[in-house]
């Protein structure tokens, strides 16, 4: 598979952003599973830059074990971001079940890592201990989520603007008037459809 060729919608902005979006066509009756195994949890991964390729193509060795288990944790992860972005977009309370869920989550990546010296500008830098445990692509997602949360201006964080569209993206435009999480797609189908209501 080369890079360009992954089913991921990347028009979040942020690779947390992205991670909720890999459940496609989400309002429809039958949405399309983009983490339905292992390899797809690593490609996503890879392709988001929160794995390095190298480590990527090692963890991929590992899925020929039955790894089905994080697959669906990471997606019982991303369920529990939706369920929280959501929550935020409609100005509800966010349950506590799904922050816990999140911060258990957030916790347990950040014990999976460990302070060493690094060979770049800064004195140190973390690593994944071990470099190669098979927890490392989901462990990535929940660091990814944190800095998301704890990061990003709430303000900025939108869902698409379009009704049959629940992708969300972080609004870095400088009048904040992004509605679309892609003007070729969804933002051209509103456009016409508004044009022929008229």
């Amino acid at each position: 598979m080369t890079a360009s060729a992954h089913p991921f919608e990347l028009s979040g902005g942020h690779p947390a952003l992205d991670f909720v979006n890999t459940l496609d066509e989400r309002p429809f009756p039958t949405p399309v599973e983009n983490l339905a195994d292992y390899s797809d949890l690593v490609r996503f991964a890879e392709v988001t830059g929160l794995l390095a390729p190298g480590q990527a193509r090692a963890l991929r060795k590992l899925a020929a074990a039955d790894h089905a288990p994080l697959a669906r944790r990471a997606r019982q992860l991303r369920e529990h971001l939706y369920g929280l972005l959501t929550a935020l977009r409609q100005r509800k309370t966010v349950p506590p079940r799904t922050l816990q869920a999140i911060t258990a989550t957030i916790n347990e990546a950040r014990a999976a890592r460990v302070l060493a010296v690094s060979s770049g500008k800064s004195v140190a830098g973390y690593h994944w201990r071990p470099p190669l445990a098979a927890e490392v692509p989901l462990h990535a997602c929940a660091l990814a989520i944190e800095d998301l949360l704890t990061g990003a201006d709430r303000r900025r964080i939108r869902k698409c603007g379009a009704g049959d569209c629940e992708v969300f993206f972080l609004d870095r435009s400088k009048g904040r008037r992004r509605h679309w999480c892609s003007m070729n797609n969804c933002g051209n189908r509103e456009k016409q459809r508004r044009w022929r209501a008229r």
